[in-house]
């Protein structure tokens, strides 16, 4: 809690420092830098380079997954989510295209803002983490299996060599 006394405190300190006619200005200042901070953010080509680097991601997690032989064409569970790939790429590709074509002009990119197109990307980054996380749990669950598996063969092979063991001590 003193800590936040001494915050207010000095700013307080610093407030009281200033000429009264500066305080709409610090307001006016402060509220434009939040708000091009908000615009850059929420701007398509900035939206645009984290879309391709989930992209990325998930690519690489797919490659993951093919190299561990967890994913496969020939599985149910992961057919779909390489179809959803693909058409996820398509997207992707269309959005890319677009946002450089109005990366020419910030007319153009206050006009993608107000038209939706953050939010376009924004569900299509979604999307990827979401197939990102499908496939994660793919990739676990065929650990788990590969585990389990490996384990009942251990154990099989216990209860052999127990009951050999106990064979040849009888025999003796």
């Amino acid at each position: 809690m003193p800590a936040v006394a001494e915050a207010s405190t000095s700013l307080s300190i610093l407030a009281s420092g200033l000429p009264a006619d500066w305080t709409p200005w610090v307001a006016a200042s402060i509220s434009l830098i939040g708000g091009a901070g908000c615009i850059h953010y929420a701007s398509p080509q900035h939206l645009t380079r984290v879309l391709l680097d989930q992209m990325a991601r998930l690519k690489r997690n797919h490659l993951a997954g093919i190299e561990n032989r967890a994913l496969s064409a020939c599985d149910v569970r992961t057919a779909g989510a390489l179809a959803t790939l693909g058409s996820l790429q398509l997207k992707v590709s269309d959005i890319r295209q677009v946002s450089l074509h109005s990366s020419l002009s910030n007319y153009a990119m206050f006009c993608d803002i107000l038209n939706g197109r953050t939010f376009t990307i924004l569900h299509c980054i979604h999307e990827i983490c979401a197939l990102k996380t499908h496939i994660e749990l793919i990739m676990v669950t065929e650990q788990i299996l590969k585990e389990s598996h490996v384990r009942k063969i251990i154990s099989r092979r216990l209860a052999t060599d127990t009951v050999h063991s106990s064979e040849s001590v009888a025999g003796f």
